[in-house]
C-alpha cells in the first residue's frame, strides 16, 4: 500500500490516536484564528505542542499566535523551536526575523535571514525582511540592495518598492504605496489606531490649539483618513474641508457629516488646482500626513500659502536623529526638527510650539515623535 503523503505528516506522534488529535487541533486553531477567537487559539495551540512536540506545524502556530497577542518572545521561541525542526523553511526564517525585530533585536534578525537566503536565494520575503533589519542596523546602502532584490523577485510588491524608491530618491515614497495601504486599512482603521497603537495626535493637537487660543474659524485638513481629527476639533472650527489620497477612507470621513468638501486625490496637487481648497483657512491641521510623504516642501509651502494672516499650521511629524528625512523599516519617515524648522522660516511661518509627543505604538514600543503649531504672520 501507498504510504499517505500530507503537508504536517512529518513530526507527527507515531501513536495514531495522538496523531489524529494534532491534526484536529491545528485544524481547531487555525479556525479560531481566522474567527479573531485568539485567546481560544493560545489554549489550542499550548495542547497542540504538549501532544505533538516533534511537529513543526505546531509550534510555527503557537509562535503565529503568540505574535498576534504582542508576546514576541514567546513567539521567537516557538519559531526557533519550529526552525529547529524543518531547517530549510523560508517562511519560518522569515517568521524568526519578525519576531526578533520585534525584540529589538536586528542583528539577530539579519543573521536568521542570511541563513534564509544561502537557501533560498530567489525568496523576495527572506530579501524583504532583510532590508527591513539592515535600516534598523543602520545601513541604508545595504537595505536599499535588499529591497530592489526583493522588487525584482516581486515586482508587485509595493512596500519593497516604496522602501526602494524612498532609499534611492531621499524622502520620495512608491507611487500608490500610500493610497493601496490606507485603502486596505479603511475598514479597521479607527479601532486598530486607536486601540491597539494607542494614537491619540489628534487630541494632542486639538489641546495645544486650545491652549494657544485658536478656537474658532475655517479648516483645512490635509491627510484627512476617516475623520478622527476633524471629529477632535470643536463645532467652532468648522467648515472643515478634507483631502486625503486613499478614496475608502474619504468613503470613511463622509459617514461623519462633518465636512464641507472631501476629495481624493493627492494634496499639493489638489490645492493648487481646485477652487474648493483656495481658502484662506483660519488653520491648517495635518495629523500624521509627513510621515508618509517623506520631502514635504511642496505640500508645506501649498499650506502656508492657504492661510490666512495669523492662521495656524499644526501636525505631527515622527522624530528623527539625523538631519533632514530617514525612511524607517516601518515603511513611514522620520523628520528631523531642524528640517521642519527651516521649512518653517522659508515659507514666512513662525513656530509657536513644538510639543515632543508619543505618535503611536510600534512592535508594542512608543514611537517618540513632535507635535508643531506654526503661524502665518
Amino acid at each position: 500500500m501507498k504510504k499517505p503523503t500530507g503537508t504536517i505528516s512529518r513530526g507527527l506522534p507515531t501513536d495514531p490516536i495522538l496523531a489524529l488529535r494534532a491534526n484536529e487541533l491545528l485544524a481547531e486553531g487555525r479556525q479560531l484564528e481566522q474567527q479573531g477567537k485568539i485567546a481560544d487559539a493560545a489554549r489550542i495551540s499550548a495542547e497542540l505542542v504538549n501532544v505533538a512536540p516533534n511537529l513543526p506545524e505546531a509550534h510555527q502556530f503557537m509562535g503565529v499566535i503568540a505574535m498576534r497577542t504582542g508576546a514576541s518572545d514567546i513567539a521567537a521561541v516557538s519559531f526557533e523551536r519550529a526552525l529547529r525542526l524543518k531547517p530549510r523553511s523560508a517562511d519560518l526564517h522569515i517568521a524568526l526575523s519578525q519576531a526578533l525585530l520585534a525584540l529589538q533585536r536586528p542583528a539577530d534578525a539579519a543573521t536568521i535571514l542570511d541563513k534564509g537566503r544561502a537557501l533560498h536565494p530567489n525568496d523576495a520575503g527572506i530579501f524583504r525582511e532583510l532590508g527591513q533589519a539592515q535600516l534598523d542596523l543602520g545601513q541604508p546602502a545595504a537595505a536599499l540592495k535588499s529591497f530592489s532584490r526583493a522588487v525584482k523577485l516581486q515586482p508587485d510588491d509595493r512596500y519593497s518598492g516604496h522602501m526602494a524608491s524612498a532609499l534611492a530618491t531621499t524622502g520620495v515614497p512608491e507611487s500608490g504605496y500610500v493610497a493601496e495601504l490606507f485603502d486596505s486599512y479603511a475598514d479597521t482603521f479607527d479601532a486598530h489606531l486607536t486601540g491597539k497603537l494607542e494614537y491619540r495626535v489628534p487630541q494632542a493637537i486639538a489641546a495645544l490649539l486650545a491652549e494657544h487660543g485658536l478656537t474658532k474659524g475655517t479648516t483645512l485638513d490635509v491627510g484627512c483618513g476617516t475623520g478622527l481629527m476633524a471629529a477632535a476639533l470643536p463645532e467652532s472650527m468648522r467648515p472643515i474641508d478634507g483631502i486625503d489620497i486613499s478614496p475608502k477612507m474619504i468613503a470613511k470621513a463622509q459617514e461623519r457629516d462633518i465636512y464641507r468638501h472631501l476629495q481624493t486625490g493627492d494634496a499639493a496637487t489638489l490645492l493648487a488646482e481646485t477652487p474648493n481648497f483656495s481658502g484662506p483657512y483660519d488653520l491648517a491641521v495635518a495629523a500624521d500626513v509627513f510621515i508618509y510623504i517623506g520631502e514635504i516642501r511642496v505640500l508645506f509651502a501649498a499650506l502656508a500659502q492657504r492661510l490666512s494672516a495669523g492662521g495656524m499650521l499644526a501636525f505631527s511629524i515622527e522624530l528623527s536623529e539625523g538631519q533632514g528625512i530617514a525612511i524607517r523599516s516601518s515603511g513611514r519617515f522620520g523628520h528631523s526638527s531642524g528640517y521642519v524648522r527651516d521649512l518653517a522660516a522659508a515659507n514666512g511661518l513662525a513656530v509657536l510650539a513644538e510639543v515632543p509627543n508619543q505618535i503611536r505604538l510600534e512592535r508594542e514600543k512608543p514611537i517618540p515623535g513632535a507635535i508643531f503649531l506654526l503661524q502665518r504672520g
